[in-house]
């Protein structure tokens, strides 16, 4: 059953290739093939009627030769009984009466014997026929069939013996002569055959049949083959006339649906391929078929077209309109961010302690906001994603431009895979990153931190990880905003949907971010 399912497969696969017009060919073919058997059979049928008719018309003949041939014969036995008699038995009435049959005979050259009861022969004629033997019975005529010379023996008996006369096939030719439309007669006798006349030659196209007759009782058999009529090309057309006007419905047919319905349709199918909205104007074919059927789907896909041309041109001014919105809010957001950034400064000015780090600090989120958006806003026309490299490195060196006067020469490091990330994971990676350096700088101003970004478990994953000497102490741990900074994170780690893992003995913090499929280099 398996070694089926792949056969019935590629059966299938051929069939889905074959043309329309070879499947409609065989489907018509196959739809007048039975109209066309029965045409066909009731042809032959009528055929075989004929002939069973010329078989019974030729039987007649045969046989009207047959009695030719027996009135022959008998009529040459009588002549045999006339001449013969009753005549004494000697030597001087043998050859009287072999004179008598001689005469009896003459016109037809006959070799001539006499012979007593026991089968000796008294007299013959010069040159004498061969030995014959006696009768069956003595009111018997018997016939046989020579093949040297060609002939028939008659042997008639009478009163002292019996007489033998060999007659030449000749002779009997009168017989079956006449009959024009024989091909040949031949006389059937055991093994011997003795043909009749000279053969006649027939055409290819001779219906013939060969009939038998009984001879002299039975003791021979005429066998005639006579023409019994010449098929015409009338009649040959007749016997294929089926066929043809098997064949012509099938072609005509797929020529019909090839021509008026399948190649208006291939043209119309190239026509709306090679439409484009590029080139709103659909060029209607010119279709030959007196189908208005496929005229109107024709005219209807004109209509279409237009219409989709109608719309894409809408749809494009839409999209232009979009685009044209969008970039008005992303540069208003941006211009608001500046805002905000700016007025965050004037206030953070001419302040001292406690109070200039929280302005500070919340200069650098709204930077970390400002940087996502911009680095959005930069790749929104192709629609590619943040890069990573580029949003990570830039609020690096934000973060050390705004670092407190005891944190001058903190330093950061990026080391990183190539990475791309949607605006929904990089606001919360920068507000991340943001935090835990902001923290290191307090906990730990003369240190650094490094951040290292390389492939994750998974396909489509990657491992952020921040790694800073001032996380291994408890510099960090015993801030006062360390379970404030703590809560955030795992604020953050929760809208990143993946663990956050700190590990105290390295001073690291790891998480496993989303990238997207094709990462910009």
């Amino acid at each position: 059953m398996a070694s089926e399912a792949p056969a019935r497969a590629r059966a299938a696969a051929r069939l889905t290739g074959v043309s329309s017009g070879t499947r409609m060919l065989v489907i018509l073919t196959l739809c007048l093939l039975p109209l066309g058997l029965i045409a066909l059979f009731a042809s032959i049928r009528s055929a075989q009627n004929n002939r069973a008719q010329h078989e019974l018309d030729a039987g007649i003949i045969v046989r009207q030769a047959a009695s030719q041939i027996d009135i022959l014969i008998e009529r040459d036995a009588q002549r045999m009984r006339a001449a013969i008699g009753s005549g004494d038995p000697g030597y001087v009435a043998c050859r009287a009466q072999l004179a008598g049959l001689a005469t009896a005979l003459a016109d037809q050259g006959a070799r001539t014997a006499l012979y007593t009861r026991t089968g000796l022969r008294r007299c013959a004629s010069d040159p004498a026929p061969g030995r014959a033997a006696p009768p069956r019975t003595p009111d018997t005529i018997d016939v046989l069939a020579l093949g040297d010379p060609r002939g028939i023996r008659l042997t008639v008996p009478s009163a002292s013996g019996y007489a033998a006369a060999d007659i030449p096939l000749a002779a009997f030719d009168s017989a079956v002569s006449p009959i024009t439309q024989s091909h040949g007669a031949t006389l059937i006798q055991g093994a011997a055959r003795l043909r009749l006349g000279p053969p006649r030659p027939g055409g290819a196209l001779d219906q013939r049949v060969t009939v038998t007759a009984p001879v002299a009782g039975g003791q021979m058999a005429l066998a005639m083959t006579i023409n019994v009529a010449t098929v015409s090309a009338i009649e040959v057309l007749l016997v294929l006339l089926p066929i043809l006007m098997w064949l012509a419905g099938a072609i005509i047919g797929w020529l019909v649906v090839e021509r008026l319905l399948l190649r208006p349709l291939a043209d119309l199918e190239r026509a709306v391929t090679r439409f484009s909205p590029e080139d709103p104007e659909f060029v209607v074919p010119r279709l030959a078929t007196p189908s208005h059927e496929i005229r109107n789907l024709a005219e209807a896909f004109r209509a279409s077209a237009a219409e989709i041309a109608t719309h894409e041109a809408e749809l494009e001014q839409g999209l232009m309109r979009q685009t044209k919105l969008t970039r008005e809010v992303h540069h208003r957001v941006k211009n608001n961010l500046q805002v905000v950034a700016s007025l965050i400064n004037l206030h953070a000015r001419g302040t001292q302690g406690d109070v200039q780090r929280a302005y500070a600090s919340i200069q650098r989120r709204v930077d970390a906001l400002s940087v996502v958006h911009r680095n959005h806003y930069a790749e929104m026309e192709e629609n590619r994603g943040i890069n990573l490299r580029t949003l990570l490195s830039e609020l690096a060196a934000n973060l050390r431009g705004s670092a407190p006067p005891e944190a001058t020469h903190f330093s950061i490091t990026v080391n990183m895979a190539p990475a791309a990330v949607t605006q929904d994971t990089a606001v919360p990676i920068a507000f991340l990153f943001t935090e835990v350096i902001e923290l290191v700088m307090d906990c730990d101003p003369k240190g650094g931190a490094a951040l290292a970004v390389t492939s994750g478990s998974v396909a489509n994953r990657m491992l952020l990880t921040i790694v800073a000497p001032g996380l291994r102490g408890e510099a960090c741990t015993e801030h006062p905003a360390y379970e404030r900074f703590r809560r955030i994170i795992e604020g953050l780690a929760r809208q990143l949907r993946s663990p956050l893992i700190y590990d105290a003995e390295h001073g690291s913090y790891a998480i496993e971010i989303p990238s997207l499929a094709d990462p910009l280099n």
